[in-house]
């Protein structure tokens, strides 16, 4: 089977590459940018079965519809001009178009984002679902939340932190927490994520899905952990203020629906923690 991948050295994209080629797939990395028509049609010259499409920005900016509603668009365009379309398309989404609501968040919730980013990605869904339709290629959405684990990157949106803090801890600078840190989050690992895209290419039939760690954390505790793995020698300082649009109280998705399908969370958010603090000390 051939997937064409594309985000495939970022940090998600990275570790569903390094997966995939542990199994029976034939991988192919997307080559170009994704909002040039002509290099989704270079791509799709060698006929793709399934397209994971994991490219994707938050720079808060128009940047973020350019990228994330035009790619997702360009594919299915592309595939209908050329007329290789693919059996399957997985788009990867974000729990942040269910930002403004009350959680938990489940795949029927009525999305409500409150970020540009999490409008990008709501819009893209749509631009996804309607060609989907036209053509008839089975859709499959998942809604990731904050993903941490080796490979998070300081510009990476909600799971930057993990980054920042990490070096506060290294260099015995202040872990510097937002609001009172009891705010929580329902971060998952990265290779649970990885986990959900592989089901996704081979069984789940098509629908949105939540892909969320199962686990409400305070960020308090997030902190803790960093402090505990880079040494113990940071002061944990909670700054203060209020929650915003752009960081809200509670953030947590039910992932029963996908859970329906065999998938389960097995790894928790501080092995994820742990294990990138790790790979930094290297």
């Amino acid at each position: 089977m051939k997937v064409l991948l594309t985000g495939g050295i970022g940090f998600i994209g990275n570790h569903t590459h390094s997966k995939l080629l542990t199994r029976e797939y034939k991988v192919l990395l997307f080559k170009g940018d994704v909002r040039k028509m002509g290099d989704w049609e270079k791509n799709l010259e060698k006929e793709v079965d399934i397209v994971i499409h994991l490219a994707a920005v938050r720079a808060k900016t128009k940047k973020d519809f350019e990228v994330n509603v035009k790619g997702i668009e360009n594919l299915f365009i592309a595939a209908q001009r050329s007329n290789k379309l693919p059996k399957k398309v997985i788009l990867a989404s974000s729990q942040a178009v269910y930002m403004g609501c009350k959680k938990p968040f489940k795949e029927d919730t009525k999305p409500k984002p409150t970020t540009t980013y999490g409008r990008s990605k709501l819009k893209a869904e749509k631009m996804a679902q309607k060609w989907s339709e036209k053509l008839k290629i089975p859709l499959i959405i998942l809604r990731y939340s904050t993903v941490l684990g080796p490979g998070v990157r300081k510009k990476s949106g909600m799971s930057g932190p993990l980054a920042v803090w990490t070096r506060a801890g290294f260099t015995g600078e202040s872990i510097r927490v937002l609001q009172d840190g009891k705010q929580t989050r329902d971060y998952i690992h990265v290779e649970d994520v990885v986990a959900a895209n592989l089901l996704a290419v081979k069984k789940l039939p098509k629908g949105i899905y939540n892909v969320g760690g199962g686990k409400e954390i305070k960020l308090i505790d997030f902190a803790k952990w960093v402090k505990d793995a880079t040494g113990k020698k940071s002061e944990i300082l909670i700054v203060g203020g209020k929650a915003s649009p752009s960081d809200p109280r509670h953030l947590f998705s039910d992932t029963l629906k996908l859970e329906s399908f065999g998938w389960r969370a097995e790894k928790t958010a501080k092995e994820a923690v742990c294990e990138f603090i790790k790979k930094q000390k290297k």
